[in-house]
C-alpha cells in the first residue's frame, strides 16, 4: 500500500504576535514535505481552498508543489484538488502540464467541484451549477490532454475556440487522473470515467465499505476510454487524520485532538460556512462524539503508538484501499511534533506496508532539506 502525507495548511488562532502567519505555515508545510520525501512517504498531497482563514491557507497548491519539485526527486506531487469551479480549464491544463515537466513526471491531478459554497460563489458558480461546471471542463483538460489538436469546445459554460496545449505533460498522453469525493455515487463515477478516487470522507470505516465496494463493481466494467481517451488510473485513495507517537496514549491524546479540531470542534468563524447552516459547535456530533479510543475504535484517525497505527493501518489495507491519505498538520499540533510524527510512521509504520525507497534517494533528499533555512 501506498502513503500520502496531505495539508491544507490549517493555522488555528491565536497566533504568535507579530508573527506572518502565511509565511510561515506556508514554509512549515514546505519542511513538512521535504521530511515526508527523507522518510519513505510516496506522495505530498496539497489543497485548494479559498478565503479560509484559519481552515485552509493553501489557495494557489502548483506554486507550492513547483517551489517543493525542485527540492526533491522521488516523491509524487498530488493536487488534492484542482477545483474547476474556481479556475478556466486551459489555464489548468497549462499549469498542470507545467509543474508535470518542472518535477519531471511526478504529478498526481486530482480534480473536485469544490468543498464549499464559500469557495465557488467567489467565482460566481452555484452549488446547482458545479457539478456540471466539474464535468465541462474535465472534458476540456482531457481533450487538451490527449489529442494533439484541439477541436474546440463550445458548451454551456466554456467557449474555448480550437487550439494546441503548449506545453504538452512530460507523462503521457496525461499525468494520473484523480477525482475527489465524500460520497457512494461519486466513488462510482470515477471508476465509470477511469479515474482514482480521493475518498476526503472523514468516517468510520465501515461506513465507507459499500462505498469502496461500488468503485470495485464499476471498475470491472468500465470502459474509459469513451471519456476522451483517458489512460485509466484504477485506484481508491482513502483520507484520515493521523499522529504516532512513542507513547500510545500520548498519540491518542494529540491525534485526538487534531482529529476533533478538523472535524470542527473549534472557534474557528467560517465553520458555519464551511459546514453550513446547520453547523451548531455544541450540537456538532462527528468531532465532540468522537473521543481518542472511539477514533481509533472507528479507524477515522490512525493515532497511538507504531504498534496501534499499524493495526489501524492493516485495517485500511484489508478493505481495498490502494492509498492512504494521512494529515498528520492538523489542528493545533505544533510544527515540532508534526516533524516527530512524520520521523515516526517513516520509521515504524510505513515499512510494514511498503518498500522503503533507497539509501541513496533518502540522503540525496535529506540533504537538500538542509540546504536551505526553513522557518
Amino acid at each position: 500500500m501506498k502513503f500520502g502525507l496531505m495539508a491544507q495548511m490549517q493555522a488555528p488562532k491565536p497566533w504568535p504576535e507579530g508573527v506572518d502567519m502565511d509565511h510561515r505555515i506556508h514554509w512549515q508545510t514546505f519542511e513538512q514535505a521535504l521530511r515526508a520525501e527523507a522518510v519513505g512517504f510516496d506522495t505530498f498531497w496539497l489543497t485548494e481552498h479559498h478565503f479560509y482563514e484559519e481552515i485552509g491557507h493553501s489557495s494557489a497548491p502548483e506554486v507550492f508543489l513547483a517551489a517543493l519539485s525542485q527540492r526533491t526527486t522521488r516523491i509524487r506531487l498530488g493536487h488534492a484538488v484542482v477545483v474547476l469551479p474556481c479556475n478556466h480549464p486551459v489555464r489548468v491544463a497549462e499549469r498542470a502540464a507545467t509543474l508535470d515537466i518542472m518535477s519531471d513526471g511526478r504529478l498526481e491531478f486530482g480534480t473536485g467541484r469544490g468543498a464549499s459554497l464559500y469557495h465557488i460563489e467567489a467565482f460566481h458558480v452555484s452549488a446547482d451549477q458545479s457539478r456540471e461546471v466539474w464535468d465541462e471542463a474535465l472534458r476540456v483538460i482531457c481533450q487538451l490532454f490527449v489529442l494533439d489538436w484541439f477541436p474546440g469546445h463550445k458548451g454551456k459554460y466554456f467557449d474555448v475556440p480550437a487550439r494546441k496545449l503548449v506545453p504538452k505533460p512530460l507523462q503521457k498522453p496525461h499525468p494520473p487522473l484523480w477525482v475527489a469525493g465524500t460520497n457512494a455515487g461519486t466513488f462510482e463515477l470515477a471508476a465509470r470515467t477511469g479515474q482514482g478516487i480521493l475518498g476526503f470522507t472523514a468516517m468510520p470505516i465501515e461506513e465507507l465499505l459499500p462505498a469502496i465496494a461500488g468503485y470495485r463493481r464499476e471498475q470491472a466494467e468500465a470502459d474509459p476510454g469513451h471519456f476522451y481517451g483517458v489512460v485509466p488510473n484504477f485506484q481508491v485513495a482513502a483520507f484520515a487524520t493521523a499522529f504516532c507517537a512513542t507513547n500510545d496514549r500520548r498519540g491518542r491524546e494529540i491525534g485526538g485532538a487534531a482529529t476533533r479540531w478538523y472535524l470542527g470542534d473549534n472557534d474557528a468563524p467560517l465553520n458555519k460556512l464551511r459546514f453550513g447552516p446547520q453547523f451548531d459547535r455544541a450540537r456538532f456530533g462527528r468531532g465532540s462524539q468522537y473521543d481518542d479510543d472511539k477514533l481509533v475504535d472507528t479507524a477515522m484517525a490512525v493515532i497511538g503508538d507504531p504498534d496501534t497505527c499499524s493495526r489501524i493501518v492493516e485495517r485500511w489495507q484489508r478493505a481495498g484501499v490502494d492509498q492512504l491519505l494521512l494529515m498528520i498538520n492538523a489542528g493545533v499540533t505544533s510544527h515540532e511534533r508534526i516533524l516527530e510524527a512524520i520521523e515516526l510512521f517513516g520509521e515504524k509504520v510505513l515499512p510494514r506496508f511498503q518498500e522503503r525507497p533507497h539509501q541513496a534517494e533518502v540522503g540525496a533528499s535529506a540533504g537538500r532539506a538542509g540546504s536551505t533555512p526553513l522557518r
